[in-house]
């Protein structure tokens, strides 16, 4: 229960920074960090793909409810939650795929980093490609994939310091 009302804790906080803050903290008037897909990218190892694709989905549309935004962060999320069991079979071996969450203690930095990257880069990706609706303005849409890509990697990274979880560290 006591891991349950964790994972609820850490969704709600991002949700409300997300909500609260970042949404209306544009940097140069355009990069916005999505931070509460970290909440996501944390989800036990070991959860079955459809728990994954629902919490997907529905962290998704919570958020487009609240910045009315019909269907972009479901969509982005869901896709997210389709290649997560994908990527992290890429990174960790079966045995390793415990109900565990997923964090830099239990990865290793390397591992961890890598996992989010590739996260982080397709749920940005497929975010701003379907706000903008086309690929016209190629390159202001890579800069803005790349830059809020950075920005919410960062914010990562500081939450990961703020969460630091008891488990063994792996090199």
């Amino acid at each position: 229960m006591k891991y349950v009302l964790n994972h609820l804790i850490w969704f709600v906080v991002l949700f409300l920074i997300q909500l609260l803050l970042l949404d209306n903290l544009h940097f140069l008037g355009v990069f916005i960090p999505v931070v509460y897909i970290y909440a996501l990218l944390r989800l036990p190892s070991n959860l079955s793909s459809y728990a994954v694709l629902l919490i997907s989905f529905v962290t998704g549309m919570i958020m487009d409810v609240f910045s009315n935004t019909p269907g972009l962060h479901a969509a982005a999320t869901t896709l997210v939650g389709g290649v997560r069991y994908p990527l992290l079979r890429l990174f960790m071996l079966k045995e390793d795929m415990s109900s565990r969450t997923i964090s830099v203690g239990w990865m290793g930095r390397s591992l961890f980093w890598q996992y989010t990257l590739f996260m982080v880069l397709i749920h940005h990706s497929a975010l701003f490609v379907l706000e903008s609706l086309s690929f016209f303005n190629f390159w202001t849409l890579l800069l803005k994939i790349i830059v809020c890509s950075l920005l919410t990697l960062m914010f990562i990274l500081a939450m990961e310091l703020i969460n630091r979880d008891d488990h063994a560290r792996k090199p």
